[in-house]
């Protein structure tokens, strides 16, 4: 699906099959296009759009450079918190002095309320405004995400230490493989938003970079006016401040799964303690019946009228004792 949005009006448009943009479109957003609409888009704008293995290159060079007057700069985005499966999926950014084109294949949330934005609120009629709009609604929705997130973490981290649950009361072996799965499902989803941030933290650099500016003040790139300036300012402290906050929920995350093995150890322990304390505590009332239950002619206790109810006491004794005796120490 293609959409045009002009300067100054609300809503999209639908891409023209000729070729001939709406006057003062401003943003055309490419999503998911099928061949023969790639084609279009390239043709009309005379531009050659990234193909999706070119989006989802690693290197720095791959993910900004210039051709022309253009800048093509690619960053991922968070997508499917809500599902089984979030992942992490590139979008490409092609900024011209009067145009901004997005390409993705994928239906991002902030974009989604950039869509319903622009229903409501004109857009201005500078193709970098729009962009830093549309950067702004997206470090939004991550620092959305991270919100959830350390949510999450403060949740995990009462049932690993049981602030929720009685202080006599084990977690069961379900119990402690749900955190586990927990834990690991929210480190997936911050090590995908901070390698989303430092995408948007080089490209938010590159739009920074003095020749950038040198050209934008020239014309041949997207205009920088002072709002657009501090703009992109807010942007660089946005993104910094996320950043050290994706560290910090990576430290806790890490302090916590470390708590939780050692949980897993304790409970385990205390399993291997019961079976311990059961073995020596019924050790000498074996040893008790082993004794009387050997087969020698001469055992005198065995004549005794009260030997069977002596022999049963002493087995009590034997365990009663060592039982109490680990109570009073405090190991069980």
């Amino acid at each position: 699906m293609i959409r045009c949005y002009v300067a100054g009006a609300e809503g999209a448009r639908p891409f023209p099959e000729d070729g001939v943009l709406p006057e003062g479109t401003v943003w055309v957003d490419v999503a998911d296009p099928l061949p023969h609409e790639k084609e279009w888009v390239e043709k009309a704008l005379a531009l050659d759009l990234p193909t999706r293995a070119d989006m989802e290159e690693i290197e720095a060079s791959s993910r900004v450079y210039r051709e022309g007057d253009a800048s093509f700069m690619t960053a991922t985005q968070v997508v499917g918190l809500d599902s089984d499966d979030p992942t992490a999926v590139p979008i490409a950014f092609i900024l011209t002095p009067r145009l901004l084109v997005t390409l993705r294949f994928s239906d991002p949330h902030s974009f989604r309320q950039m869509i319903l934005h622009c229903e409501r609120v004109p857009l201005p009629d500078s193709s970098l405004a729009v962009l830093i709009k549309l950067l702004d609604m997206i470090v939004d929705r991550l620092a959305d995400i991270l919100e959830r997130m350390s949510a999450d973490v403060d949740r995990t981290s009462r049932q690993v230490f049981g602030r929720d649950t009685p202080k006599t009361k084990r977690l069961s072996s379900d119990n402690l493989r749900d955190i586990l799965s927990q834990i690991g499902a929210i480190q997936f989803v911050v090590n995908k938003v901070h390698d989303s941030l430092l995408t948007f933290a080089r490209m938010i650099s590159f739009l920074n970079l003095p020749q950038e500016t040198e050209a934008a003040a020239n014309g041949s790139r997207a205009k920088l006016d002072k709002r657009s300036r501090e703009g992109l300012k807010s942007l660089v402290r946005d993104v910094s401040s996320l950043l050290e906050n994706s560290s910090y929920l990576t430290n806790n995350i890490a302090f916590l799964l470390d708590a939780a093995l050692g949980r897993i150890s304790i409970e385990q322990n205390a399993i291997i303690k019961i079976f311990s304390v059961a073995a020596v505590v019924f050790l000498p009332p074996t040893l008790v019946a082993s004794i009387y239950g050997m087969n020698f002619e001469h055992m005198p206790e065995l004549k005794l009228q009260l030997g069977y109810p002596m022999a049963i006491l002493m087995m009590i004794l034997s365990a009663v004792l060592p039982y109490l005796w680990f109570k009073k120490k405090g190991w069980l």
